[in-house]
């Protein structure tokens, strides 16, 4: 059985039926954007291994100093690199539209990622 890893909706955490363990030793990376649009998405989504997992964080800012402060505007989901890039900026541009944070701001937009892998119990 495999996962249909957000491709007809985001796949949350709490999605993952209780028969698979999801291994989350590895580190977190971050891949900064330089806007927020769908091509970028796309982009780096098909840049993803083939037949790997990751758990990703859509994160905004107003700053990348050391001491940044992040919004997180979604609980993390799974992709790999089928996911549906259309189907993910949906849903952050949902998240972003009703955060009630300024669209004044200028914003830096991030993915907080790490691998995850799937364990079959």
């Amino acid at each position: 059985m495999t996962l249909p890893l957000t491709r007809t909706s985001i796949t949350h955490f709490r999605d993952i039926p209780s028969n698979i363990h999801i291994n989350m030793d590895s580190g977190w990376n971050w891949n900064t954007f330089q806007g927020f649009s769908l091509y970028e998405v796309n982009s780096y989504i098909k840049s993803l291994e083939d037949n790997k997992t990751f758990m990703i964080v859509p994160v905004f800012t107003t700053n990348l100093t050391s001491d940044f402060v992040a919004v997180n505007l979604s609980s993390p989901f799974l992709i790999d690199n089928r996911s549906n890039p259309i189907l993910i900026m949906d849903y952050l541009v949902y998240q972003w539209e009703h955060s009630g944070l300024s669209n004044k701001l200028k914003i830096i937009f991030l993915f907080k990622l790490k691998r995850v892998w799937l364990i079959y119990k």
